[in-house]
This record gives C-alpha cells, sequence and structure tokens, in this order.
C-alpha cells in the first residue's frame, strides 16, 4: 500500500476508533489516547478496572480496517489494606 493510502486508513481508523469508543457506555467517559499505526490500534491510557480495559479492547477489534489491536491500557494497583495489629500479651 502506498504511503498516502497507509496514511489515510490509519486516520480512518483513528477516528472510527475515537467514535466507537466514545458510543460504549463501559468506556465512554475514559481518558484513553488512540494511536494507529499500519493499520495497528494502540489503545494507551489508565482505566479503574479490568473490565473496562477489556472492553475497551473488543470495543478496538470492532472497527473496520483494523490489521491488530495492541491494548497498552493499565490498571492502577489497588492500595493495600492497612495491616491489622494484634495486641501482645
Amino acid at each position: 500500500m502506498p504511503a498516502a493510502e497507509a496514511l489515510e486508513a490509519d486516520l480512518r481508523i483513528a477516528d472510527r476508533a475515537a467514535v466507537a469508543l466514545g458510543c460504549n457506555a463501559r468506556v465512554r467517559g475514559r481518558r484513553l489516547e488512540v494511536l494507529v499505526q499500519n493499520q495497528v490500534l494502540i489503545l494507551l491510557g489508565e482505566v479503574e478496572s479490568d473490565r473496562v480495559r477489556m472492553a475497551a479492547g473488543a470495543v478496538a477489534w470492532t472497527v473496520p480496517e483494523v490489521f491488530d489491536v495492541c491494548n497498552q491500557l493499565t490498571v492502577p494497583p489497588e492500595p493495600a489494606a492497612p495491616e491489622t495489629q494484634t495486641a501482645q500479651p
């Protein structure tokens, strides 16, 4: 595929991905970055759960012309529970 056509395809994919992600109830409102290179859709950012991460990846795969999806979304670790101290005799 010539360079100009490849760039146009990547731009179409990025636009379609942004719309698809914005229309999905599980993903809408999250701060995600969508990059496309050679028809590979790359998702970047931080989401609150694995469920949202997987939903975004599934939506990405539905975008026409996508050859592959690289889901780099991260889920922050849950804060450690405070240790309870036991009384020692």
